[in-house]
This record gives C-alpha cells, sequence and structure tokens, in this order.
C-alpha cells in the first residue's frame, strides 16, 4: 500500500508544483507533499533494507516420532543421510502403526530458497520418546498498521527452519 501512497505523493507533489498559480500556496503544497514523498521512500527503503515494522518472531513446535524398526524388535532405530556440510534426511516412522519409515527434510528442488532455509540434524537427548523440535524463526509485522502498509504478497518472510530428530539415548542412529 506504500508503493501507492508514494505514487499518489509523487501526482500530488506534481500537480501543486506546477499546476497552482499563487506562489505561496505552491511552495508550501509542493513542500509538503515532497517531503512526505521522500518520507514514504525512505520507510519503504528501510522496510526492504532492514525490516523496519516488522519483528523476529520464533516458533518451537514438537512432534513424536517412531523407529524404523518393527515394533516387537528390541532395538530401536532411526536413520540419517549426510546431504552437504550440515544438513541431514532424516528416516524415521510418523505413526506407530506406519508400515514403513519415510525420509523426511529432503532438499526441494522446486523451492531452493526454502530448502537453504533449512536445516535438519540427528541427537542424543535426554528424552523418552523420539521427537523431532521444529525452530521456525520468520519475520512478522509489528502491528496491523505496518502490515498495511508494507505487505505486498501476504506472506512472512522465512529466516530459517531447524528441525532436530531427538533420540533416547538407547536408541541406534544409523548412518547411510
Amino acid at each position: 500500500m506504500l508503493i501507492w501512497i508514494i505514487a499518489g505523493l509523487v501526482v500530488l507533489t506534481f500537480i501543486s508544483a506546477f499546476l497552482l498559480k499563487n506562489n505561496v500556496m505552491r511552495a508550501v503544497f509542493s513542500g509538503i507533499f515532497g517531503m512526505l514523498t521522500v518520507a514514504g521512500i525512505v520507510l519503504l527503503s528501510m522496510n526492504m533494507n532492514s525490516h523496519f515494522g516488522m519483528e523476529e518472531r520464533t516458533t518451537v513446535s514438537t512432534q513424536e516420532v517412531y523407529s524404523i524398526t518393527p515394533a516387537q524388535a528390541p532395538m530401536k532405530a532411526v536413520a540419517t543421510k549426510k546431504i552437504g556440510a550440515d544438513n541431514q534426511v532424516l528416516v524415521y516412522k510418523d505413526s506407530e502403526n506406519a508400515a514403513e519409515a519415510t525420509p523426511h527434510f529432503a532438499p526441494d528442488k522446486k523451492n531452493m530458497v526454502k530448502t537453504t532455509k533449512t536445516k535438519s540434524s540427528v541427537e542424543k537427548a535426554n528424552v523418552e520418546n523420539a521427537q523431532v523440535k521444529t525452530t521456525t524463526k520468520s519475520w512478522t509485522y509489528e502491528s496491523d498498521l505496518m502490515e498495511f502498509l508494507f505487505d505486498h504478497d501476504s506472506d512472512q518472510e522465512l529466516i530459517s527452519v531447524q528441525h532436530v530428530l531427538q533420540v533416547p539415548a538407547a536408541w541406534q542412529i544409523i548412518e547411510k
């Protein structure tokens, strides 16, 4: 919306500078509209460059996951495959009744921006059941006014997503 406001202010500046006959009115209105135009451009630049009017929001969620081994097996395990320097594809079952384990967090070749902002790893932790802890960081607008002024595509700007598969110490981590 701010872009449309700036466009309107440019038109008003032009009208006041070239179409008003009274010199005093011309100077006052073209000065006011010109300063408002510059202020709008500065605000838009600050939003685009340093996220003015936005705040970093972190959300954490957990989901219980299950071993890739059959339920009657004495050993519980998950599998991982290292992708790149600091990312892993994690293999586990989504439900206790799942027939087979499925890979999770594989790179999405159709959305490379999201892929580069998503990391996944596995760790042994002091937990009773295996779980995936997902930490999502994104830029969100501080208020409805800021969203009204700056939002142009109704989408939060993703900063990063970190998936950590936490397994009990007794579980095995199979690296492929």
